[in-house]
């Protein structure tokens, strides 16, 4: 998670949002002679006419009664700052005589504290919920955005690799980030669209992305680029942490922790030798048609022609070319050529009882 700038954050008191910075949106006060500051003057109870009643006709069309107005509400709110505004709901207006005001501005404490204080510089997101159609003007959604990477310190598009949703929540962001079903990565990509995005590098890759074979395509081509492959034959170095150390690792779990079984997904047109990685897939010697398999390449290898030829293979030409493994699996090398070669068995019956060399 970014904590670089949201460190200092401190939350809304109902605990819905993170407020700003005291330093970033510090309330400003008006100049006093001399260039000293002090706060609003203060509402007397007998300047409240709004308490004693119905107020006269037409009173709330003057600016300074509406002003008048949110000065005493934030009083009675104990609202010390403009950042203390981003408090304020509706429900504070009804409950304080203010709900016929409210009207002046469609229904809206908002508007009601924007109009009001035109000083200052809101941050709409940050109100316990936006405006409503707030978030479908896609202008809001860049104004914010500029706003979310200065404040977290995002000097470089690479950076917004490591924002997470808990960044978008602590920031005024959760509504916003509704608006792209709550994917972090749809919402940076949206907004710097020219670059060259790799979904897998951020903290969590978009719903059904791995589903796409295009995108599992995309990554493993990268992964060949950032590993130095320039060949398929490259590609038998692989191993499982050259995926988890390159943002793979649930992209290889689709393929129960198989490099081979990933590869012959995305590369089917490619021949894979599976006894050439590191490690075969999990139960591959036991099923004798890989044997064969293994058997005939050894073979074409060898440059083996008959059974004659056979007869000059040693354990050793087995070790030399990836068959360690499935040695393991036979008493000797003559065992398992005899089940893989046909016409072999009496040769390896004779070879066995005289001491496999």
């Amino acid at each position: 998670m970014i904590k670089k700038a949201t460190r200092t954050a401190r939350r809304h008191e109902t605990g819905a949002e993170t407020m700003p910075d005291s330093e970033s949106l510090a309330p400003r006060r008006r100049r006093a002679p001399g260039g000293k500051t002090h706060e609003e003057a203060r509402v007397e109870r007998h300047e409240a006419i709004w308490l004693d009643g119905r107020v006269p006709n037409g009173f709330w069309d003057q600016p300074k009664h509406r002003r008048l107005y949110l000065r005493w509400l934030g009083q009675r709110l104990g609202l010390h700052g403009r950042q203390d505004w981003y408090r304020i709901t509706t429900d504070d207006f009804k409950r304080n005589a203010g709900g016929g005001l409210l009207h002046h501005w469609h229904d809206s404490a908002i508007s009601a504290v924007e109009d009001t204080y035109r000083d200052y510089d809101w941050k709409e997101w940050l109100f316990k919920m936006a405006p409503r159609r707030f978030w479908q003007d896609r202008k809001n959604h860049r104004v914010f955005m500029q706003w979310f990477g200065q404040r977290l310190g995002l000097r470089e598009p690479s950076d917004w690799y490591h924002v997470t949703n808990q960044d978008f929540r602590d920031n005024g962001g959760g509504a916003f980030l509704l608006h792209y079903d709550s994917t972090v990565s749809a919402a940076i990509m949206s907004y710097l669209p020219e670059y060259d995005w790799k979904e897998w590098m951020f903290d969590k890759t978009p719903k059904g992305f791995w589903d796409q074979r295009k995108n599992r395509r995309r990554y493993m081509r990268w992964l060949g680029t950032e590993l130095g492959f320039q060949t398929r034959e490259d590609w038998y170095a692989v191993t499982t942490d050259d995926f988890k150390s390159n943002y793979g690792n649930q992209l290889l779990k689709r393929y129960g922790g198989s490099p081979v079984a990933a590869l012959q997904d995305c590369f089917p047109r490619h021949t894979w030798h599976e006894w050439k990685f590191a490690r075969v897939p999990a139960g591959f010697w036991t099923d004798l048609d890989n044997c064969k398999r293994y058997i005939r390449w050894l073979a074409k290898k060898l440059r083996i022609r008959n059974l004659q030829d056979w007869q000059r293979v040693r354990r050793r030409d087995l070790l030399a070319n990836y068959g360690g493994g499935l040695l393991a699996l036979y008493h000797s090398h003559w065992e398992l050529l005899a089940k893989c070669v046909p016409g072999l068995e009496r040769e390896a019956a004779q070879q066995d009882a005289a001491g496999s060399p």
